[in-house]
C-alpha cells in the first residue's frame, strides 16, 4: 500500500512538474519576449536621438540656419518616444506580472511533504 501512494505523488508530482514548465514558458513568451522586442526599438531610436542632437550640441546646426527646426523637431519626436517606450515596457511587466503571481498561486505547491518548496505558502513562511 505505502508503494501505491508513492507512485500516486510521483505521478502527482510528474504532472505538477509538468503544469510548472508550461507556466515558465507562458511567462517566457508573455512577459519576457515583448520587453526585449520593447527594447529593439529603444535603442534604434537612442541612437537617431543621439545622430540629431550631435549637430545641434556641437554647434554644426545653430539658430537661423536652415534645417534647424526639422532637427529641433526631430529630436522632439525621438525624445518622446524614447519616454513612452520604457513606460509601455514597464506598464507591460507590471501587469504581466500580476498574470504570473495569480497563476503560480493557482499552480499550488507541489504534492508531497517532503519537498523544500513546502515551507512557503503564497508567501508566508510555515512554522516548522
Amino acid at each position: 500500500m505505502g508503494q501505491s501512494i508513492d507512485t500516486d505523488q510521483k505521478q502527482q508530482l510528474a504532472a505538477w512538474n509538468k503544469r510548472c514548465g508550461i507556466l515558465w514558458l507562458k511567462y517566457f513568451a508573455i512577459v519576457l519576449a515583448p520587453i526585449f522586442l520593447l527594447m529593439f526599438p529603444f535603442v534604434q531610436v537612442l541612437n537617431y536621438f543621439l545622430d540629431v542632437t550631435r549637430p545641434l550640441v556641437t554647434g554644426e546646426m545653430v539658430y537661423g540656419q536652415s534645417g534647424y527646426y526639422e532637427y529641433q523637431a526631430a529630436k522632439d519626436q525621438a525624445l518622446i518616444i524614447l519616454a513612452v517606450l520604457p513606460v509601455l515596457a514597464a506598464a507591460h511587466y507590471y501587469l504581466c506580472n500580476r498574470w504570473c503571481n495569480k497563476a503560480i498561486r493557482a499552480l499550488g505547491l507541489p504534492p508531497g511533504d517532503t519537498t523544500r518548496w513546502n515551507r512557503w505558502v503564497l508567501g508566508k513562511a510555515q512554522d516548522s
